[in-house]
């Protein structure tokens, strides 16, 4: 019995460190792959950024394949949002947003969490020692875990509310300020679904309008197919090319 017993532990044993070494190697595998793939996304981004031309050109940022990076990094935010628009930079803004919280919830979770999972006290390897797994649940260690977790989560929220602040001052400054106020997206208004009576009916869908917007408007575009129209602009382009 008690050589069967050890059997019986050995091959516990001998699966539970193939089952680590497996996980181990997953993980390398699958960090690999993405570090590749992000890496050759970015090569391509900066080799085929100078050949795609734009109709509201940016300021130069010199001829360098990666000379792109210092620039965006140093664009001021007011230049951003004449160039690009409000809500194109707050989407640029939201990503870095992202990317700060996700850092620093990563260096917090790290340093607080992964030596309290690695010394848990369950004998886990591999990978499943990081894990909270390998945490005994009797040693009250995992009490730490629901700190960290309110922590993160109340500032991680606390940042959330604090973008939209931001978002709404943004806002308020861009229907405000002349540049922004002169465009045509500050003062235009997209109205969906409309019945069938009112489409196409111009005269009586600004009356409507009139009634519902304080200060009237200043006219009324029904929106329609423009495909013929991109057919032959696509046409004229090309004669201009083969010219």
């Amino acid at each position: 019995m008690d050589a069967l017993a050890s059997l019986v532990d050995g091959a516990h044993r001998a699966s539970k460190e193939r089952g680590a070494a497996n996980s181990t190697a997953t993980f390398v595998a699958s960090l690999v792959f993405n570090a590749a793939a992000a890496l050759a996304i970015f090569v391509v981004f900066s080799i085929a950024r100078p050949r795609f031309r734009r109709a509201v050109r940016p300021p130069p940022v010199g001829r360098g394949v990666f000379s792109w990076i210092p620039a965006a990094l140093r664009a001021p935010d007011v230049e951003v949002i004449r160039q690009s628009g409000l809500d194109a930079y707050m989407f640029l803004r939201s990503i870095r947003t992202m990317f700060i919280m996700f850092s620093v919830v990563g260096v917090v979770t790290a340093a607080a969490v992964l030596p309290i999972n690695i010394l848990g006290g369950r004998g886990q390897r591999g990978l499943n020692a990081l894990s909270i797994g390998n945490v005994d649940p009797a040693s009250g260690l995992l009490w730490v875990h629901l700190g960290v977790f309110a922590l993160t989560t109340g500032w991680s929220l606390r940042c959330m509310v604090g973008e939209l602040r931001i978002y709404t001052h943004l806002r308020m400054w861009w229907l405000t300020d002349p540049q922004g106020a002169a465009a045509a997206a500050a003062s235009t208004v997209l109205v969906p679904n409309l019945p069938a009576g009112l489409v196409g009916n111009e005269p009586r869908l600004r009356a409507l309008l009139d009634w519902a917007f304080p200060g009237g408007v200043r006219g009324v575009l029904g929106s329609r197919s423009c495909r013929a129209l991109e057919g032959a602009a696509k046409k004229r382009d090309k004669l201009a090319r083969r010219l």
